[in-house]
């Protein structure tokens, strides 16, 4: 792995006194297949980059200044000094991070590039730190170590990383009992409802409220309403957790066959009808999803917080 300035060797987490490095990070993703995976993603982009760059096709500098801009507020790095800073901090000079950026407004190709090693594994670790992929190997990694540390307390985990993967699946395995659960499900009972809407969107606020009267008092279909204003009508099915702010406030008490709305969303105006509403249930796949993420979400951060120490902010 060739990084500039050692920052592979920095590190990033530790447990039971052993110091774990960005290197053992990437180790424990290459047993766990991510690392190759990240490789041939890495090799297709830098493939696709050279098919571009031969006909003059790359994405413009402005497109690729608007990418890296969004990507500087994602990671909330706003002055030119604090991004200097960030990228320093693992070893990325600025041309590499715009190349990143380039090549993250465009699709792998399925043919891989074929380069030095070392610039391969440049472009590798670029791609892992911008992405955000290495600080998700660095939580799955820290994860792992925790819950071999909560099984036997005096293992050296960091010697056996072939064995972590399945010990983590254990564990995971072993929170996922039916009341755990169902006491889950009731504890979110309503964040977690299920809802069918049929949603008339158009972005003249006057359009929609033309729209909910119409079908309000004139008892009309809010389909044919829709084709008649020539606005868009959606058909969604979401918990209530995921709606819209605005739209979750009136969905709350809003029963099947209710009108809701007209509400601003967005740029967009819209008025909805409630088509189905159901309290959440195991038997619902999302539901039941939605329930072993946060049950194991809660479980592994209880380990990772009793067993890790964190030293690298992600």
């Amino acid at each position: 792995m060739t990084t500039p300035g050692g920052a592979a060797e920095t590190t990033v987490f530790s447990a039971a006194g052993h110091p774990f490095t960005w290197v053992e990070v990437i180790d424990a993703a290459r047993v766990r297949g991510e690392w190759q995976a990240l490789q041939r993603q890495v090799a297709g982009l830098l493939s696709r980059e050279a098919e571009l760059s031969a006909t003059d096709a790359l994405p413009t500098p402005e497109a690729t200044k608007v990418a890296g801009t969004a990507w500087r507020y994602r990671y909330r790095l706003l002055s030119a000094d604090e991004l200097k800073e960030w990228l320093t901090r693992y070893g990325i000079t600025v041309p590499e991070w715009m190349a990143e950026m380039r090549r993250s407004l465009t699709d792998p190709a399925d043919g891989l590039a074929q380069l030095p090693a070392d610039q391969f594994d440049r472009a590798c670790w670029v791609h892992a730190v911008c992405s955000g992929v290495l600080t998700d190997f660095a939580r799955v990694l820290a994860e792992e170590v925790a819950v071999a540390l909560a099984e036997q307390p005096d293992a050296a985990p960091w010697d056996h990383l072939a064995a972590l993967p399945d010990i983590r699946k254990r564990f995971c395995s072993a929170q996922l009992r039916e009341p755990v659960l169902a006491a889950e499900v009731h504890n979110n009972r309503v964040g977690w409802t299920s809802l069918e809407l049929q949603m008339l969107i158009h972005p003249d606020e006057a359009v929609t409220r033309e729209a909910a009267m119409c079908v309000a008092v004139d008892g009309r279909e809010l389909a044919d309403v829709a084709a008649d204003a020539g606005a868009q009508l959606l058909q969604q099915h979401l918990l209530l957790d995921d709606a819209d702010p605005a739209l979750r406030t009136r969905l709350l008490a809003a029963d099947t066959g209710e009108l809701v709305g007209p509400l601003s969303t967005g740029s967009d105006h819209c008025v909805g009808m409630v088509l189905k509403r159901l309290a959440p249930s195991l038997d619902d796949p999302e539901v039941r999803r939605r329930a072993e993420d946060t049950v194991l979400h809660r479980a592994l951060a209880t380990e990772v917080n009793r067993h890790v120490h964190w030293h690298e902010r992600l």
